[in-house]
Formats: C-alpha cells, sequence, structure tokens
C-alpha cells in the first residue's frame, strides 16, 4: 500500500510502500528522500478503515501527526 508521510526533519512529503503482508503493527526506519535524514516509523493496521495509519519521528519520539494511504 502506497502512503504518503511527511519527514520531521525537513517537512518535506514523500511517499512509502507498506505492507501488510509484513504484519498489522510494523516499526522500522526509512531515509527521508528529500534531506537523506533518518525517519522513525510506526504503522499500524487500522480495522476500521481498512488501512494502514503512520505515525512518523525522529530519534524515538514519534510526531502525534497520523498519515493516511494514498488511494
Amino acid at each position: 500500500m502506497e502512503c504518503k508521510i511527511q519527514c520531521p526533519y525537513c517537512r518535506e512529503k514523500f511517499s512509502i510502500q507498506v505492507f501488510r503482508e509484513d504484519g498489522e503493527d510494523q516499526e522500522f526506519i526509512w531515509d527521508c528522500e528529500i534531506c537523506c535524514r533518518p525517519i522513525d516509523i510506526h504503522a499500524f493496521w487500522d480495522e476500521d478503515r481498512d488501512r494502514f495509519r503512520l505515525m512518523v519521528g525522529q530519534g524515538g519520539d514519534f510526531d502525534e501527526m497520523r498519515i493516511d494511504p494514498i488511494f
């Protein structure tokens, strides 16, 4: 599933792929495509909406913003 996120460092938006086959609750690090800094990402499956919800952060400190997938 393609999801659009916003970098917590440079605030630029870009897309990443998250796959349900990898689990319904995932944590991983993704380098920003613009500033190349590491972004902590927590992806969790939202049963009510039938899609992933994402929280992004820097260094284990997650932003409260939630980024919804692109459809």
